[in-house]
């Protein structure tokens, strides 16, 4: 082959490749590289697109947004093949995206559990937050879930915590790790009063952590002791023996937002908890409104309903003459 045939093709060669590079759709390229395609555009094209300046972002970001299903491959292909640390941003980007789909993401739950074990914290966290937007089941997402409340790192905590609550019944075999979050006094205050909460959130299975929750109620953090008393009710009646008590004394307490729910909690109880009715009764006149709706509503819940008059006329006796 002569010279100048060799020079031409390797001009060209050179051409196509640098037409390649520098395409802004990267069609070519993602169809070389196997990506995905959403709206005839790559998975590689979306990753810039929400890399870009603030507008073609926020552009990109609601084009995924309102794509549905459709979008889900692209930003599957982002969250699990762009893994650099200086990609941690772009990977949150499209789990949050994916989160806000909702249903319509739930092909993407086995690369967000396995997004659970990313190297960057906050990638962990969006992508725990997603599990339960996007219906991940219980069997696959508890696990992973309980795993992540053993964190060093608060967010995760938490963000695990406020997961495994919406899994309410399921997370039963996570209480064991939720009362060692709330005992745990090197843990942040919102980490511990989420474990409290997702404690009540179980419901009766989580009787066994009744005593757990009654000492974290005299913690100085008045949210820690807001949760468990919330969480002594949401229990339900089974919690009552112990649970009444340890209500009736927080019924003082300084905090109004603790008040409210010790005195909602005693009216789960229903009438359980009616030898707590004279200090209920003080809170109707309590300064804070919403103590005191919630002091009238546990009142009508606790004590027993008057039996009615019917309205239908009685037999008259009459006596004999």
């Amino acid at each position: 082959m002569k010279p100048r045939v060799i020079c031409i093709l390797l001009a060209v060669a050179a051409l196509s490749v640098a037409a390649i590079l520098v395409d802004p759709t990267r069609v070519v390229l993602g169809k070389l590289l196997g990506d995905s395609f959403f709206q005839a555009r790559p998975t590689r094209f979306w990753a810039r697109s929400l890399r870009a300046e603030p507008g073609q972002r926020a552009d990109a970001r609601s084009q995924l947004e309102q794509g549905g299903a459709d979008a889900v491959p692209v930003l599957v292909g982002i969250l699990m093949n762009w893994p650099g640390p200086g990609d941690a941003e772009l990977r949150c980007t499209a789990a949050e995206i994916l989160t806000n789909l909702g249903p319509d993401a739930a092909d993407a739950a086995p690369a967000l559990v396995a997004a659970l074990h990313d190297d960057d914290p906050h990638v962990q966290a969006v992508c725990a937050a997603a599990l339960p937007k996007v219906g991940v089941p219980a069997d696959t997402a508890v696990p992973e879930l309980t795993e992540l409340l053993k964190s060093r790192h608060v967010v995760n905590v938490v963000v695990a915590a406020r997961a495994l609550s919406q899994y309410r019944g399921a997370v039963a075999t996570s209480l064991p790790v939720l009362v060692a979050v709330l005992q745990d006094e090197s843990q942040s205050a919102e980490a511990r009063w989420n474990a409290a909460r997702t404690i009540g959130k179980i419901g009766p299975a989580a009787v066994s952590a009744v005593p757990a929750l009654i000492d974290a109620s005299h913690d100085k953090e008045w949210t820690i002791r807001e949760h468990c008393a919330e969480s002594i009710g949401e229990i339900g009646p089974t919690a009552a023996p112990l649970g009444v008590a340890a209500l009736e004394s927080m019924l003082a307490d300084p905090h109004h937002r603790v008040r409210r729910d010790a005195v909602r909690s005693l009216g789960y109880f229903g009438q359980a908890a009616q030898e707590t009715l004279p200090e209920i009764n003080k809170l109707v006149d309590d300064p804070e409104e919403i103590v005191r709706q919630a002091a009238k509503t546990a009142i009508a819940a606790i004590t027993p309903r008057q039996v009615q008059p019917t309205d239908e006329p009685v037999d008259t006796v009459i006596s004999p003459k």
